[in-house]
Parts: structure tokens; C-alpha cells; sequence
């Protein structure tokens, strides 16, 4: 066990980071992902904490980490379908970027999140926790916040009766 946390810690510091492949392009926005426009990213998924070219370019990624969270919780709360709403709420508040295309999970019945990410255009990693993500106790009670909206927005007055209503005719 001690001899496997030396390998990840030299692992996560010594990663030699690679470069875009020739003919890369963005899945979001079709541009070219080149060493020159210095536009490359990669990703790490936990626990396997292996590394992978992301399929979007740098700022598509951006905007992923600056917007997810929030889109979340937008969409929770304006949603009109119930199945959507339960789908949402299903896994929670999200807490890292993900995208199932652009940044697929390494290892799919293992990993379960995308935990860092690189930008060639400064060499750095950086976490992929999404900007006003929670954690623990408040993201349990984010979560259970929006969970009511399946039962206030969900229920109009009287929707029972129309239930009702309906198999009587």
C-alpha cells in the first residue's frame, strides 16, 4: 500500500504531458487543437489518475469549468419534465467538469470523476472541481433543496384530482 502512494505521488508530479496528435480538432467548436494556438488540454480521471487528451479545446474547457455548476442548478429549477428533473437530481449537484464525449472516464467501471487538468498553454495542472461547486454538508444540502422541486414544482394543486378525473372516464 505505502509502495503504491510513492508511485502516484511521483506519477502526479513527474507526468511527462504530451502534445496534440496531427489533424486534432475540437468536438465543441470544430477549430484545430494545435501546439502553435497553445489550445491543448488533458485530463486526469480518479482513482486510476491516468491522463488523456481532451477532445475540446482550452476554451471550451474554460467554459465547462466557469458554467457547469450553474447550468445545473438552473436547469433543475426551470425544468418543466419531471423525468428530466429526476435524472438531474439522480447523481447530485455536479463537483467536477465531465463531458461523456470530449473527456471520457479512463477506466469506466472504475473511475469516477475527472479530478485535474492540464493546459498546455502554461504548463499547469489545476484542479476540475467547477467554479461554485460544493462539498459535503453543503452540497447534501443543495441537493436536498433541490430535491423539492420534484415535489413543489412537480405537483400543481389538483393534479390528483385530474388522475382521478381521468380514470373514471
Amino acid at each position: 500500500h505505502y509502495h503504491y502512494q510513492i508511485i502516484m505521488e511521483a506519477s502526479s508530479t513527474d507526468y511527462e504531458h504530451g502534445k496534440p496528435t496531427e489533424g486534432m480538432c475540437c468536438l465543441c467548436t470544430m477549430e484545430d487543437i494545435t501546439e502553435e494556438d497553445q489550445n491543448y488540454v488533458e485530463y486526469q480521471s480518479y482513482p486510476s489518475m491516468t491522463w488523456q487528451p481532451a477532445q475540446f479545446e482550452l476554451c471550451v474547457v474554460q467554459q465547462l469549468l466557469d458554467t457547469q455548476f450553474q447550468q445545473y442548478v438552473d436547469r433543475v429549477k426551470k425544468t418543466d419534465c419531471q423525468a428530466e428533473l429526476r435524472r438531474l437530481l439522480a447523481s447530485g449537484p455536479p463537483i467536477y467538469v465531465s463531458d461523456k464525449v470530449a473527456l471520457p472516464l479512463a477506466e469506466e467501471e472504475t473511475d469516477t470523476h475527472v479530478c485535474k487538468l492540464w493546459f498546455a498553454v502554461d504548463g499547469q495542472e489545476r484542479t476540475a472541481k467547477l467554479k461554485g461547486a460544493v462539498e459535503g454538508e453543503e452540497r447534501e444540502k443543495l441537493w436536498n433543496e433541490l430535491k423539492e422541486f420534484i415535489i413543489v414544482e412537480g405537483k400543481e394543486e389538483g393534479d390528483d384530482e385530474d388522475d382521478d378525473d381521468e380514470k373514471k372516464k
